[in-house]
């Protein structure tokens, strides 16, 4: 029987969920950098960094570093991502995941999608109904959304590659967010908010994991535009719910990461990876950065 470690899914979800979600604001935002994965990042007076749109998944075509990206990471001297996904962000994931009120999963959705998400659930990673029956909607959602081709791979997403990477160099390592903030984003919206998602993504299943294989040519290709254009073609333009949610899991963690960015570039000679869609539009890390008076240029 094919086994995959929970917490192993929820970590490498909970930074990477826009990434295959199937919502988005009915504003498309412009796309500025359409192509390219890896970016210089410089301004006069500080030594250049560079900036790397990642895939959170652990397909060998995404974790085999080109070479120019990997010169650019084994060079530099502090590593920066998302969120530090070390033992006790895993833990804290672990604690606000369930209910711990007496509610249950099964009491709050409608039977047929209640069975229908428990025999997916079991058919795709073997989670047993009363895990499943006790977790909230949203880390529910984090594990449905998880490509089928990823559900029990044993190698690290390339994020988690380049952390541990990283700290085997025992160079400085950063987390842009903490992992309260990003769970926060799912675990602030209100259970009927929660439960809405979920039974669409439900219903929606097909749809979702035939995206996941387009993404990844996209991304192969270093079509950043692409990968954009991917993502509004199955969005719901009628939805408050979903404006809100893609509102905080993009547009303010844009703002947020950028922001952070400022005193590590300013240092000089890091290596920050993040998701590669917060990278091309207006609002986006690289344009916030070019509006901080860095020039960003494309290198792979």
């Amino acid at each position: 029987m094919k086994k995959i470690k929970l917490w192993g899914v929820l970590t490498l979800l909970l930074v990477s969920y826009f990434q295959i979600s199937i919502a988005e604001s009915d504003v498309k935002p412009s796309i500025l950098h359409p192509k390219g994965l890896l970016w210089k990042i410089e301004k006069p007076g500080s030594s250049p960094s560079f900036l790397y749109g990642t895939m959170h998944v652990s397909d060998s075509q995404v974790i085999n570093l080109s070479a120019p990206v990997e010169q650019a990471f084994i060079q530099a001297n502090h590593f920066v991502m998302e969120v530090l996904m070390n033992s006790e962000a895993s833990g804290y994931i672990a604690q606000v995941s369930f209910f711990n009120d007496g509610r249950t999963l099964k009491a709050l959705m409608a039977d047929a999608d209640y069975q229908r998400l428990a025999a997916l659930l079991n058919k795709r990673i073997f989670i047993a109904e009363d895990v499943i029956n006790n977790m909230k909607p949203w880390a529910v959602l984090m594990l449905l959304m998880l490509p089928v081709d990823q559900q029990t791979s044993t190698d690290a997403a390339l994020d988690m590659l380049l952390y541990q990477r990283a700290s085997r160099r025992k160079i400085q390592v950063t987390g842009l967010e903490t992992v309260q903030e990003q769970i926060n984003i799912f675990d602030s919206m209100s259970i009927e908010d929660q439960l809405i998602l979920l039974s669409r993504a439900i219903k929606d299943i097909e749809i979702t994991d035939a995206l996941f294989p387009k993404m990844l040519k996209a991304y192969v290709e270093r079509d950043l535009a692409q990968l954009m254009n991917i993502q509004n073609a199955f969005m719901d333009e009628d939805s408050e719910i979903d404006e809100r949610f893609m509102y905080q899991l993009l547009d303010e963690r844009n703002v947020r990461m950028a922001k952070r960015m400022l005193p590590i570039l300013k240092q000089g000679n890091a290596f920050i990876a993040i998701g590669a869609l917060h990278l091309p539009a207006t609002g986006g890390v690289l344009d916030l950065l070019e509006k901080a008076g860095y020039k960003v240029t494309p290198i792979y």
